[in-house]
């Protein structure tokens, strides 16, 4: 922990600026917290550490050199995951960009679900739905796929209205976008494939064990089930 804070708190403040996250020192012996609310940048830092306190060499300069090839791994590591994902879905010739973004995915959770999880199992979901209904299943396929892109670009405004504004930038089809635009109701249905990829989310977001459950509604749940 010495060696982390370093001479007046040198090597803790370099390692923070390199990183965004905070460091506290203050837990358990021979453990150190990170703390960003964003989870990629979490992870740079948690593998940084890891190699830093390995290495033995910890100052500002050695600091920097670490993290630049950490976040180049991670950007990497990412990358394949978005192409992996895209494949495990038939998905293929998408933009480099957008399958960048779908690799962020890897490290973000909502309600406690892994994205890349929610995502393939929404997308196999729609695409039996609408084959089952003869409907497009391109269409269904890139709609479910990217309904929740808008989740992990960091910029102002809802997932929803981000990911509709990054569809238009690399000129998705009309109706993939309405898709996205749609899977929350936020605009009416347009077409049987965006209904198919609202159902498809509400499916994969509500079955048991999806989602994190907060102990205090569960238990009230299960209170009321035993009064009936």
């Amino acid at each position: 922990k010495g060696r982390i804070i370093g001479q007046g708190g040198r090597n803790i403040r370099a390692f923070e600026r390199a990183t965004g996250v905070d460091v506290d020192l203050d837990e358990a012996p021979g453990e150190a917290r990170l703390s960003s609310f964003d989870p990629i940048r979490r992870e740079i830092a948690r593998v940084s550490m890891i190699k830093l306190s390995r290495d033995g060499r910890i100052q500002p300069s050695r600091i920097e050199e670490v993290v630049a090839a950490t976040r180049a791994e991670i950007e990497k590591l990412m990358f394949e995951a978005g192409k992996k994902l895209a494949e495990d879905v038939g998905a293929y010739n998408l933009p480099n960009e957008i399958l960048q973004e779908m690799g962020r995915f890897k490290y973000r959770f909502s309600y406690g679900q892994n994205m890349i999880i929610h995502t393939m199992e929404e997308t196999k979901i729609g695409l039996a739905i609408a084959r089952e209904l003869k409907a497009d299943v391109e269409i269904v396929r890139l709609g479910c796929l990217l309904h929740d892109i808008g989740k992990v670009i960091s910029e102002e405004g809802s997932h929803v209205e981000l990911g509709v504004i990054l569809l238009k930038k690399y000129d998705f089809s009309e109706k993939v976008i309405n898709c996205v635009a749609e899977h929350h109701e936020d605009d009416p249905f347009s077409s049987i494939e965006s209904i198919i990829a609202f159902i498809s989310d509400a499916v994969s977001g509500s079955r048991p064990g999806a989602r994190y459950e907060n102990y205090e509604e569960y238990a009230k749940r299960l209170k009321k089930l035993e009064e009936i």
